[in-house]
């Protein structure tokens, strides 16, 4: 019965800060709650695997970012498709999927060059961002949480963390002018 305590506690403790990593990380809300649920369910598996000297909270939030990479890695599975794919079976010779889709960024202007809000804009450009670039950015950044607890969280080195975190920075940047061109090429 103590065990079923200290896992109902633990839920209601970490519910939230992990939904709003989670959510960092995806950028979909339902997506989110998924993700968290499927964190819950690794954490009751392995509660036995907890090692007491070290944060829980870190301890939950390295399951829930394997939890993302793994959804991450089975949509690429399922979902994944090559551009360079010839449309025709068997035949090399036959337009590839990337000849036949519209310019999206013609498609975007006929929409309308207005830009978007900054919000919006960094929304898109995190989503284009690899999941460990996502993952430091929004435990850094929006999280709060130090360098050490990152590095703890996502089992790597602190000078790790630290380049990490200003490559991501950086691909964040590049992702952001990349979004506000598509949206309105004279922007940048």
């Amino acid at each position: 019965m103590a065990d079923h305590q200290k896992l109902a506690r633990f839920v209601e403790e970490y519910s939230e800060r992990g939904y709003q990593f989670a959510y960092g990380l995806c950028g979909s809300g339902e997506e989110a709650k998924e993700l968290v649920q499927e964190a819950f369910c690794r954490v009751f598996n392995r509660w036995e695997l907890y090692d007491p000297a070290q944060p829980m909270e870190n301890w939950f939030l390295r399951i829930l970012r394997h939890v993302y990479i793994d959804s991450v890695k089975r949509y690429e599975r399922r979902c994944g498709l090559s551009l360079d794919a010839s449309l025709v079976r068997d035949r090399e010779d036959g337009l590839s999927l990337a000849e036949t889709l519209p310019d999206k960024r013609e498609d975007e202007l006929l929409e309308g060059l207005s830009r978007r809000l900054m919000i919006d804009e960094v929304r898109r450009a995190l989503k284009r961002l690899r999941p460990d670039y996502k993952a430091v950015l929004t435990l850094f950044d929006l999280e709060g949480m130090s360098y050490e607890d990152i590095a703890e969280v996502m089992d790597c080195p602190i000078n790790t963390v630290r380049s990490r975190l200003s490559r991501a920075r950086v691909a964040l940047k590049n992702a952001i002018v990349k979004t506000a061109q598509e949206v309105d090429p004279h922007a940048l």
